[in-house]
């Protein structure tokens, strides 16, 4: 056939379709990924009471807002024992040792003997300060303690009536600087627990 006079062929071209069908099966894939792994990221909470005291520098306290903040009533876990103890002083609990979990040899303290001392602790705290009622206390630690004992403390605090527990993570010698002064402390004359 002859061709038109405009130079054209009588041919019809069409558009090129697009394929959507590799794009729609990546989203097939890449949307119940996402929303499968977004329930891998559940992460569970532990409400803590925010707490202040000892800054991992300088080793300072700072100052107190009630007189309960006044007691500072605290658990210390260092790598080598545990204490209980307030701004008058501090008291051994139980030295740590090695305990088996999960197969493996892992440091841990005397959790029976922790529950004995805070339920003493708790006695003497509502003897001699009967007008203040105590419900915060801080889980004092080194930053290598295991988090499982440290969820432990917590748990026998609460079931003492410590339903506000805090947690602060110091340097080891600064624990160790308020572990002598409190012991000063107690030695100089305070009463108190």
């Amino acid at each position: 056939m002859a061709q038109a006079a405009t130079g054209r062929s009588r041919r019809v071209r069409h558009a090129p379709e697009l394929d959507l069908l590799p794009v729609m099966n990546l989203f097939c894939v890449i949307i119940p990924f996402l929303l499968l792994s977004a329930s891998f990221l559940e992460i569970a909470v532990i409400e803590m009471a925010p707490t202040e005291g000892i800054s991992s520098g300088a080793g300072t306290t700072s100052l107190a807002r009630s007189e309960e903040e006044l007691l500072q009533p605290k658990v210390i876990m260092t790598d080598d024992e545990l204490f209980l103890g307030t701004v008058f002083g501090t008291r051994s609990v139980s030295s740590s040792f090695l305990e088996e979990r999960n197969g493996e040899m892992v440091p841990s303290y005397d959790f029976e003997a922790l529950d004995e001392h805070l339920a003493d602790f708790r006695e003497e705290l509502d003897t001699e300060f009967p007008t203040i009622p105590v419900h915060k206390i801080t889980i004092l630690t080194v930053d290598d303690v295991r988090y499982d004992n440290i969820v432990m403390a917590i748990d026998v605090c609460t079931e003492n009536g410590f339903d506000q527990p805090g947690l602060q993570v110091a340097a080891y010698d600064v624990l160790q600087r308020q572990i002598a002064a409190q012991a000063a402390a107690a030695a100089g004359g305070g009463g108190a627990p």
